[in-house]
C-alpha cells in the first residue's frame, strides 16, 4: 500500500513562526553516506529478535529495523515502507525526466501546478527559508549544478559562473499560490536533496505506524527516526570516518546530521563541500557538523543545513527559539556546542 497525503493537516509538519541530487549524491559515495551521522543503532534492553532490511534508495543506504514483530508482518511492513521511499525519491529527483521537479526545472515556464505531496513540502521549506533568513534554500539547482556535486567531478567555478548561478537562484523568486499553483520567477530550478531524505523517513514511518509496527528504526544516510524507546546511535565524527563523537539515545524520536564530509572535494589544501550558502554562493564556512533533534525528520533535515549555513551564534539562538527542538555543532576546529537540551540525550 503506498499512503500518499490528502490534506497538509494530516503531513505533521511543524508549525513554525514566520520569523538544500534524480538520486543524490554519486554513487561511488554510497557506503560513506550510509555513515553520515549515524552509524550505530542498538536497542539497550536485553535481547530481542530484530528484522533489518536495507535498500539503496535517495542516493545512499537505506536501513529499515524492526523489533518483537512476527516475522511476516515485519517483512511486508517493511516492503510497504521502501515502496513509499521509492515513491518518494522518484517524486523529488532532479535526475529522472519522468519526475515532477525535473519538468520544473527543465521548462520555459513560469507557472505551474505541482502534485500536493510536492507543495506540502515546498510549504515546509517556505517556513524554514523564513525563519532561517534565506540560509535554507531549496531554489539552488544552478548553483548546484555549476559547483558540479551532483556529478562525478565537481570543480570551483569562476566568478562570473557564480554570479550568473546566484541570477537563476533563490526561493525569492519562487510563490506559493493557491490550489497547488507555483510561479517562478528567472527560471529558477529547484533541488529538495537538504530535505527529502527527512521527509522520507517521515513518511515510511507513518507507513510502518500503519502496518501496526510499534518499535522501528529507519535510516537513511544519517536521517533517522524511531518507534519505540531505548534505540541508541552514534554520531559521526567529522574529521575521523571510523569513529563517532557522541552517543544518544532515541526514544520515539527523530534525528537528523549535516555534515562538511558528505560530499566534497579538496584543491590547494581548501576543502570545497556541498552545503552551500545561498547568499553567496559558496560553500559555508565555520562549521564541520550539525545534529538536530526533533520530532519531524524533515524539519530536522532542513533545519541542519539553515544551522550550517547560519553558523554557530546565529544557528543556536535560532534552535533555542524553536520548541522541542535541540542540536549539537561541531565548529571548524573541532569544537562541540549544545544547545540548551541536547545534553540529555547523550548517553554512553
Amino acid at each position: 500500500m503506498i499512503i500518499k497525503m490528502t490534506n497538509m493537516k494530516n503531513n505533521n509538519f511543524p508549525k513554525v513562526p514566520s520569523l538544500r541530487e534524480g538520486v543524490w549524491g554519486w554513487a561511488v559515495g554510497l557506503i560513506v553516506l550510509f555513515l553520515i551521522g549515524f552509524f550505530i543503532a542498538r536497542y539497550t534492553g536485553d535481547e530481542v529478535k530484530t528484522l533489518k532490511r536495507t535498500q539503496i534508495l535517495l542516493g545512499t543506504v537505506v536501513e529499515i529495523q524492526i523489533r518483537n514483530t512476527d516475522e511476516q508482518k515485519a517483512n511486508d511492513a517493511i516492503t510497504k515502507a521502501f515502496v513509499e521511499i521509492k515513491k518518494i525519491d522518484n517524486l523529488f529527483t532532479t535526475y529522472n525526466e519522468e519526475s515532477p521537479v525535473w519538468k520544473i526545472n527543465n521548462s520555459d515556464d513560469s507557472l505551474f501546478i505541482v502534485d500536493e505531496e510536492i507543495f506540502s513540502l515546498m510549504v515546509l521549506c517556505d517556513s524554514l527559508w523564513r525563519i532561517s533568513d534565506g540560509s535554507f534554500d531549496v531554489a539552488i539547482e544552478s548553483l548546484i549544478q555549476v559547483w558540479g556535486f551532483d556529478a562525478k567531478t565537481p570543480e570551483v567555478p569562476n566568478d562570473d559562473k557564480i554570479k550568473s548561478a546566484l541570477n537563476q537562484s533563490g526561493w525569492k523568486n519562487i510563490k506559493m499560490l493557491n490550489e497547488k499553483k507555483i510561479h517562478r520567477n528567472q527560471k529558477v530550478g529547484l533541488n529538495f536533496g537538504a530535505i527529502a531524505k527527512g521527509y522520507a523517513v517521515d513518511r515510511s514511518i507513518e507507513v510502518l505506524i500503519q502496518s501496526g509496527i510499534t518499535e522501528a528504526f529507519v535510516n537513511a544516510g544519517g536521517e533517522i527516526k524511531t518507534l519505540g524507546n531505548d534505540w541508541i546511535a552514534g554520531i559521526q565524527h567529522p574529521r575521523e570516518m571510523k569513529e563517532i563523537i557522541s552517543k544518544i539515545k532515541l526514544n520515539g524520536i527523530s534525528v537528523a546530521t549535516s555534515g562538511d564530509y558528505e560530499n566534497y572535494f579538496e584543491k590547494d589544501g581548501v576543502r570545497y563541500h556541498h552545503i552551500l550558502d545561498p547568499k553567496s554562493g559558496y560553500p559555508a564556512k565555520g562549521i564541520q557538523s550539525v545534529t538536530v533533534i526533533h520530532k519531524n525528520n524533515a524539519f530536522a533535515d532542513g533545519l541542519t543545513t539553515a544551522v550550517f549555513v547560519m553558523g554557530k551564534t546565529k544557528g543556536l539562538e535560532l534552535i533555542e527559539n524553536l520548541k522541542d527542538t535541540d542540536a549539537m555543532i561541531i565548529n571548524d576546529e573541532g569544537k562541540i556546542f549544545y544547545s540548551s537540551g541536547f545534553e540529555k540525550f547523550l548517553t554512553n
